[in-house]
């Protein structure tokens, strides 16, 4: 299956939810969500990874799980690839700061993205 426990964050990003007239969620989304991830660049058939987001407050901490996450401005957050064998075969190559990104929920785009800091990414599990 080439999970691994997300103990360690390989990149981190800058994120916007989208709002509900940009095609964005209607009800509030948390810290822990588990959108999928797809490349920006990406043409033809819509290609989604398990790469979770942790969203952070000014302090760098996680934000807490209860309380919504605000609609419009850019958050931080450490991005986390889920499937081990991927993180080493696409992703190594094809994440980089400045990469953008979408968060969806099936096909519908409910955030964009952007990489901004190179992390763990590089390391070996």
């Amino acid at each position: 299956m080439g999970g691994y426990l997300l103990l360690k964050d390989d990149f981190e990003a800058r994120i916007r939810l989208l709002a509900p007239g940009e095609g964005g969620r209607r009800q509030p989304a948390y810290n822990g969500i588990r959108w999928d991830f797809a490349y920006a660049d990406a043409s033809g058939e819509l290609e989604l990874f398990m790469i979770f987001p942790e969203f952070l407050g000014e302090d760098s901490q996680p934000l807490a799980h209860e309380i919504a996450l605000p609609v419009g401005p850019w958050l931080r957050a450490r991005m986390r690839i889920v499937n081990r064998e991927l993180r080493q075969t696409l992703h190594r190559d094809r994440i980089g700061e400045g990469v953008r990104f979408h968060c969806h929920e099936g096909p519908r785009a409910v955030a964009v993205g952007e990489v901004t800091r190179i992390t763990g990414l590089h390391e070996t599990l």
